[in-house]
């Protein structure tokens, strides 16, 4: 997975841009076919603006956005909003997988229960004791 660390209107120290690969890196788990993730720095005022941008498998992108005062805390907002998209989107796509195998195989008939000797004997002595 890619991930690339953008600061706008702003350096990045290299302690922040760890900080921010980690997190990004994290999402990893989440989703294995993740392709690449984007992370863009920005500062409006004194608000600390993060948005995660997440392109996943056929084009898909997600994207997490959040601001606070602390940029820590921004990253780690962003990286939760953008977490929860990505455990959804894999959701919907097992979900659906799920349903799509279970179209293409045949309904499961109930097993009759097995007869037992003893069972056969019984009917065949009721049958014959007529």
């Amino acid at each position: 997975m890619k991930v690339n660390i953008h600061g706008r209107h702003r350096k990045i120290s290299l302690e922040t841009e760890r900080y921010g690969r980690e997190k990004a890196e994290k999402l990893g788990q989440f989703f294995d076919r993740l392709q690449s993730v984007d992370v863009t720095m920005d500062m409006d005022g004194r608000q600390q603006i993060v948005e995660m941008s997440a392109t996943l498998i056929r084009g898909v992108k997600l994207v997490g956005k959040a601001s606070a005062e602390d940029l820590h805390a921004a990253i780690d907002m962003a990286e939760s909003k953008l977490q929860r998209q990505i455990q959804k989107f894999h959701d919907r796509l097992k979900a659906h997988r799920d349903r799509t195998s279970a179209a293409g195989k045949p309904a499961a008939r109930p097993e009759a229960p097995e007869t037992t000797y003893e069972q056969v004997v019984r009917e065949m002595l009721e049958e014959g004791g007529d």
